[in-house]
């Protein structure tokens, strides 16, 4: 417990708690208040929340092909750990998780022939379709990985050429030096991460476990419920955490590899058995669309209607990411040494945000062909019967598909395997007092995975999954803010003030860090 950061490890558990208690009580009017807070959030931030995020992408992008992407964490000398393969499918996969393995079928046809009140267009209808392939885009792919960029670059910078502990708060020095640490805002910092992520991490498992529940029901017959979801927690529980018991070298990056393998098999295999031009023709002239309509697609408020559609899409996607930037770019920033700026970028953002692009558009195009064609009513089935299972539906309709069903769960249990092996790693290190060393300690990354699997099955027994979910981007807020200290922070010190050597570890020319020395 000496060893432990005490004081900040008990906040998230005091309120999850609460939370737990509260909605074992009443899980309707919990879920009401939460979801109350985050709806006055997203009606007088929203259009805040979406301005600085275009803002934090072209600011990232610019250090990158700027005079300071030549900067490299750790020092000229610097040697990489990792290959850039193993480097760049370890960031696809832990900013990722199940996300993409769930929408990727979905939010194209979806927004195709549901769109909002906000716009005129005819469901199902080309400029309909172009504006869904424009929102999926805009969901995930660049502004959310410059998101996790922005924090990672800011965080390693401190780290390694600043030589400052393994924590979000460690960012902060880039702006106010070294007694940011010593100051009572540190720990505010890294407990707002910490509630950010536990939730984050407990929410998509609770997502996870209903997905893969009614997975099983498709394909076994089995249904979904409780003894299923505890039965399929405690073993992701048990794989993630050995995992991050293994260390970065072994687990991590094992998972991840193989996890990437099956995402570009998969895209093969759409684009290849699905109807090829027509996948190639929608991805290339929507990523087109995406770039010259960029700054009207991540701007939409639609001022006056009622649906609501861009609190509950927009800016609840932009909370989630912002809520998980701390600590997923935490974790970048610790698999980054001997990088240069550039790379991260590069390796971080671009690539990453390339391949949802063209997951998007071969999941979108093949689903949009399947309805447009007549050839099946995915629309139908999925506002019948829920988006659960869509996925496994689109199984269905490609070559071997009843081979493909069993690999998608799994898939989608590898996937979040790969993204809370990363997360228990990063949280563990930084619950540390003393967090310069590589690995944390075995006990402390088994109470993080336990704690994670147990909130999630306590969320998803007890019926709090929406107030946790809700709860992630409610905390994405004030994230927002700590953001833009560290973006201010990291242009003020490396592009105003030019205060980086390439040669050196700790830079020559000082701003309020002179202990570093």
């Amino acid at each position: 417990m000496q060893k432990l950061r005490v004081n900040i490890i008990a906040v998230p558990i005091i309120i999850f708690l609460l939370i737990i208690g509260s909605s074992m009580v009443n899980a309707d009017a919990t879920a009401t208040f939460v979801m109350n807070v985050y709806m006055f959030i997203a009606k007088y931030f929203g259009a805040l929340i979406q301005l600085i995020c275009i803002i934090f992408l072209i600011g990232v992008i610019y250090l990158a092909f700027s005079h300071v992407g030549k900067i490299k964490f750790g020092g000229r000398d610097a040697k990489p750990e990792l290959s850039t393969w193993a480097y760049w499918t370890i960031a696809l996969c832990a900013g990722i998780g199940t996300g993409i393995m769930f929408w990727g079928p979905i939010e194209p046809l979806y927004f195709s022939f549901a769109p909002p009140q906000g716009i005129t267009l005819t469901p199902g209808s080309p400029e309909a379709i172009q504006f869904a392939m424009n929102k999926s885009f805009m969901h995930w792919a660049f502004t959310p990985y410059a998101l996790y960029a922005l924090c990672g670059l800011s965080i390693a910078y401190a780290i390694y050429n600043l030589k400052m502990p393994n924590s979000v708060s460690s960012g902060m020095t880039l702006l106010y030096g070294k007694k940011f640490l010593k100051s009572r805002y540190k720990d505010v910092v890294d407990s707002f991460a910490l509630i950010a992520i536990c939730s984050g991490l407990a929410g998509a498992l609770a997502n996870g476990l209903l997905q893969l529940g009614a997975g099983i029901e498709i394909i076994s017959g089995i249904p979904s419920g409780p003894i299923v979801w505890i039965v399929l927690a405690a073993s992701i529980t048990i794989i993630y955490t050995i995992s991050s018991i293994s260390g970065l070298q072994k687990g991590i990056k094992f998972l991840s590899d193989k996890n990437a393998w099956i995402f570009i098999a998969f895209v093969a295999i759409v684009i290849i058995a699905g109807p090829t031009k027509y996948i190639i023709d929608l991805t290339v002239q929507s990523f087109a669309h995406y770039t010259n309509d960029f700054i009207s697609a991540s701007v939409f408020t639609s001022p006056g209607n009622t649906d609501l559609w861009p609190e509950w899409w927009d800016t609840f996607y932009l909370a989630d990411w912002l809520s998980f930037s701390p600590l997923i770019g935490l974790f970048l920033a610790r698999i980054s040494y001997g990088r240069t700026v550039r790379e991260f970028v590069l390796i971080n953002l671009i690539a990453p945000a390339m391949f949802g692009i063209l997951w998007f558009g071969s999941f979108g195009g093949f689903v949009l062909d399947l309805q447009l064609s007549g050839k099946f009513d995915m629309f139908g089935y999925m506002t019948t019967e829920g988006f659960d299972g869509v996925m496994l539906k689109v199984a269905e309709f490609l070559p071997l598909g009843q081979i493909i069903q069993p690999i998608i769960i799994i898939t989608i249990m590898l996937s979040y395997v790969t993204m809370a092996d990363s997360m228990t790693s990063s949280i563990s290190l930084m619950s540390l007092k003393d967090s310069r060393v590589k690995e944390a300690p075995i006990g402390i990354k088994v109470f993080w995975g336990s704690l994670m699997g147990i909130l999630a099955i306590i969320f998803v027994t007890a019926g709090g999954l929406d107030g946790v979910k809700t709860l992630l981007a409610i905390s994405g807020l004030p994230i927002l803010f700590i953001m833009v200290f560290l973006f201010i922070g990291i242009f003020k010190r490396l592009v105003i003030d030019k205060n980086y050597s390439l040669d050196e570890v700790v830079p020559s020319k000082e701003i309020g860090i002179k202990e570093e020395v």
